[in-house]
């Protein structure tokens, strides 16, 4: 995975998977996921996207699959 952090962050604020952007939280709330998503190895999967977001929020769900998915995809789109 070629992206920068601040990329990632940005990214992971668009997303917003837990909606606390939303909620008034500052763009770089989710800084703790995207430094534990730069840590995987190459590019990360939908699983890997969602266990970041299971652990970091104690909630198995925190990250719906298809947010995970456009999380990637946006991975995918800006490394290039």
């Amino acid at each position: 995975m070629n992206i920068a952090r601040d990329d990632l962050i940005m990214i992971l604020a668009e997303a917003d998977p837990v909606g606390l952007i939303a909620n008034g939280a500052p763009r770089d709330e989710y800084a703790a996921e995207a430094d534990a998503i730069l840590q995987l190895q190459g590019v990360p999967t939908l699983t890997e996207i969602t266990g970041v977001f299971a652990v970091s929020f104690s909630e198995p769900g925190a990250c719906p699959r298809e947010t995970a998915r456009w999380i990637v995809d946006e991975i995918n789109r800006r490394s290039r």
